[in-house]
């Protein structure tokens, strides 16, 4: 798989400059930004477990870069980060993540614009994973490489439309987890008022999923609408249905007679069995902004896939405020809700996860800051009898240097 994501990375790359030399080689703007964030932070609940709750300081260094190289017709998006954390005591939870990603877009013609891109990411499974699915699950490592491709086509001056692919390869640390695949194939076709405000979409998709539990066709189709209220205010609202094919594979152990020798032995045999579901999607948004507060409220619904391989049916509720108290100093608050519900008849999922996360912000220089945060996080398993409800609080001071340059 590494073979194949870096020669994607390197395809994009070539088949954008080389579709149009004399656009590639005209003047554009690159710009590039190198930081360096250094942390110190108290983890009450390393693992976010409920019956072994370790505590202990850690320092944690991450150094990034963004770049992008603009020309009016070539766009190349990239970033690179790295977040290196020690333990001051549990050393054994001493790790090092990493986040790659590039994008690419390319206006071939005046309505045509192609895209291409892939990212690769290295981190845990108390990290983008619970941030994906809202499922506790304990500390192992999580891999994850991606690739993408997809063309945009104008077909008037308010009728646009889009085909998009995506394969991702999931890999996990532990045997108690399942590695998985994924692809997809999501269109769209949008429709933008006379107003100026108000947008239209219609979206069909297809998703087919693999692992060694299970393989899942999912077919959907949704409708959604943007309505711009003001310049400082938009709502989104996307509502769908779905339909979910899915076949489980699994062994079980089965008596069987020796004639010969008079004896019952056991044996593993492997089952299959196939399930289908239909349910409904949402995705739905309000942000706005002032000259000194922002925010933004969403929902989504839609299925999803445990570490385990099994589908989960979740809902999410994510909001962020951040206000800019001074020229120096900025405060803000995220917090998120999930329901994460098995999809099926093989797995006993039922969970809710909240976080809340308050945090200060200063400018020290022009770009570097101190920075200051709190995170608290609960979740409650209801298919547990006893000790069902665990939590986990995380607070942190930081120091972000950022070098931003452009280079024309």
């Amino acid at each position: 798989m590494n073979k194949l994501f870096w020669s994607t990375i390197f395809f994009s790359a070539f088949v954008m400059f080389t579709l149009s030399p004399a656009t590639v080689c005209a003047s554009g703007d690159f710009t590039f930004n190198p930081s360096f964030t250094f942390r110190g932070e108290y983890d009450d609940n390393i693992n976010f477990d409920n019956n072994n709750e370790t505590s202990d300081w850690l320092g944690v260094f991450l150094p990034s870069l963004k770049a992008a190289w603009q020309t009016p017709r070539l766009n190349i998006l990239g970033s690179a980060a790295a977040e290196i954390r020690r333990f001051a005591s549990e050393t054994r939870f001493d790790d090092e993540y990493q986040r790659y990603k590039i994008n690419t877009s390319y206006q071939a013609f005046e309505r045509l614009t192609l895209k291409a891109g892939a990212s690769y990411t290295k981190d845990s499974t108390l990290d983008s994973e619970l941030e994906e699915t809202g499922i506790v699950e304990n500390l192992y490592g999580r891999d994850r490489y991606s690739i993408n491709t997809g063309i945009d086509y104008q077909l008037g001056e308010r009728v646009a439309t889009s085909l998009d692919y995506n394969y991702s390869d999931t890999s996990y640390d532990s045997p108690f987890n399942s590695d998985y695949d994924s692809h997809s194939i999501v269109g769209s076709i949008s429709y933008l008022f006379r107003n100026q405000r108000d947008q239209v979409f219609v979206q069909p998709s297809y998703y087919y999923y693999e692992s060694d539990h299970n393989k899942v066709d999912n077919y959907g189709l949704s409708f959604g609408w943007n309505r711009t209220l003001s310049e400082t205010l938009t709502i989104s609202c996307y509502l769908g249905c779905r339909y979910t094919d899915s076949r489980y594979s699994y062994e079980i152990n089965v008596p069987v007679f020796d004639p010969v020798n008079g004896v019952i032995t056991w044996q593993k045999r492997k089952i299959t069995a196939d399930q289908d579901d239909f349910g409904g999607t949402a995705d739905m948004s309000i942000s706005g902004k002032t000259e000194t507060l922002s925010y933004k409220l969403s929902y989504n619904h839609d299925l999803t896939y445990s570490s385990d391989g099994y589908p989960i049916d979740r809902d999410r509720f994510i909001g962020s405020i951040n206000w800019k108290i001074t020229e120096r100093l900025k405060s803000g608050f995220d917090s998120g809700l999930y329901f994460s519900k098995s999809n099926d008849d093989f797995q006993n999922e039922d969970s809710t996860y909240f976080y809340l996360h308050p945090h200060l912000s200063y400018r020290l220089f022009r770009n570097h800051h101190l920075q200051l945060h709190y995170r608290y996080a609960k979740t409650k398993d209801d298919t547990l009898k006893e000790n069902d409800t665990y939590d986990r609080s995380r607070v942190w001071l930081a120091l972000v240097f950022n070098f931003p340059k452009l280079l024309d």
